[in-house]
């Protein structure tokens, strides 16, 4: 094992995480060659940071900003046990996304349509955490490049309002990462970890064991507030088909 290639980027890493810590909560995020990334959840300029284990209603919109001050390929992925793996960015089906390689600079994922901000949203019925995984490098990552096709993804051109949904991989691929299984890739599974017992979430990712490659993560509780969908209702924006109506009794 290389050490020294090893403990050199965690070194740099922690620099820019104690940098980040002391600029002012004002300031804007600062470019640089180490990848950051905040987490956003709110729509519009009506949004905060996402904080770790954070407790959110269903549905709502979330965001990714992106920074680095060289062009990156980014990876962006949820998983919870109810949902399996699902694949945020980069997805072929989203109209307005950005894509691969992210330019330097600043940008929020996953995009805009027709001058509006596109969303993610946090998912309805998750009994446990969902985790939020990004992954960036400078060149594409093969191991998830290989990973993409087979997983479901979100997308909003399924739908004529244009709706933010989640629908399955093309016609002919098997599903990878279903529901009730582990993380599709180790890499992503090391990258999950990271958030587990993390306090700071948003600002510089973590160096991978791979080189040239840069790791984050976030978890998510669903808050059980009145007015939210009971267990056991259908999840909304999945589109696996509806189940046919059942006829009234007379009279109804």
């Amino acid at each position: 094992m290389n050490v020294r290639a090893i403990a050199l980027p965690l070194i740099a890493a922690g620099i820019a995480t104690g940098i980040w810590l002391t600029l002012p909560p004002t300031d804007p995020m600062q470019v640089g060659p180490i990848p950051a990334a905040t987490w956003r959840v709110g729509a519009g300029v009506d949004y905060r940071q996402v904080r770790n284990y954070d407790e959110l209603p269903q549905e709502s919109p979330l965001r990714l900003s992106f920074s680095c001050s060289e062009p990156r390929h980014v990876y962006v992925f949820s998983h919870s046990a109810e949902d399996g793996t699902l694949l945020l960015f980069p997805s072929p089906d989203i109209n307005g996304s950005k894509a691969n390689p992210l330019a330097a600079g600043n940008t929020v994922l996953p995009g805009k349509l027709d001058e509006q901000e596109l969303a993610w949203t946090t998912r309805a019925e998750i009994l446990a955490t969902t985790t939020y995984v990004v992954v960036a490098a400078a060149q594409p990552i093969g191991e998830l490049e290989a990973l993409l096709p087979s997983l479901r993804r979100w997308t909003n051109t399924a739908m004529p309002s244009k709706s933010m949904q989640v629908t399955n991989p093309a016609t002919g691929i098997e599903v990878q990462g279903k529901p009730r299984n582990d993380w599709p890739s180790a890499l992503l599974k090391r990258a999950a970890d990271r958030s587990f017992s993390e306090t700071i979430v948003n600002g510089p990712l973590h160096a991978d064991e791979l080189g040239g490659v840069w790791t984050s993560s976030v978890r998510v509780k669903e808050s059980r507030q009145p007015g939210t969908a009971n267990p056991g209702t259908p999840k909304l924006g999945d589109l696996k088909g509806t189940l046919p109506q059942l006829p009234q009794p007379h009279g109804k």
